[in-house]
């Protein structure tokens, strides 16, 4: 069982389509997944459904899941070409994802983590940094997700 010390990193992630959790769980089944994609996926409508507890690793960032914590939201591409990034959050969702960084946050700390430490990106910022400049450019990035710039919007969780 992982507490808030374990935690370096909170990613945010979209899940590129708009099926709802029960056909998320059945996906990752059929990958052979013993652990669910996220830990926390925000609806449309903004409420959160918890997939699995923030103690338990999620299958979220290959190579980056023991140390971080994966929150998602429904959406991120065009609802008539999935293959399209798109920033699909509504304002709900907006809310509840803030929402859910602070549930996150809270556990960390509430399990001997802390927040000074923490960095809150999202999936694309675990791409590889082909010329090291310590930037991910558009270029490097393996994949969109969330289809936008977590970093700068969610930076004043951690302080």
């Amino acid at each position: 069982m992982r507490t808030g010390k374990d935690i370096t990193t909170i990613f945010i992630h979209c899940t590129a389509g708009y099926g709802d959790v029960a056909s998320m769980k059945r996906f990752w089944k059929s990958l052979g997944w013993n652990s669910p994609g996220y830990h926390l996926v925000v609806k449309v409508c903004g409420d959160i459904e918890i997939v699995q507890p923030f103690s338990l690793c999620s299958n979220g960032v290959k190579g980056f899941n023991t140390n971080s914590i994966n929150i998602s939201y429904i959406g991120g591409v065009d609802k008539n070409n999935v293959n399209k990034a798109v920033d699909t959050r509504t304002p709900e969702q907006k809310e509840g994802l803030i929402k859910a960084i602070k549930l996150a946050t809270d556990w960390i700390v509430s399990t001997g983590g802390t927040k000074s430490k923490l960095i809150i990106k999202g999936h694309r910022d675990a791409s590889p940094d082909q010329n090291g400049d310590g930037v991910i450019s558009t270029w490097e990035r393996i994949k969109e997700c969330p289809s936008f710039d977590a970093i700068p919007e969610y930076k004043h969780l951690t302080k």
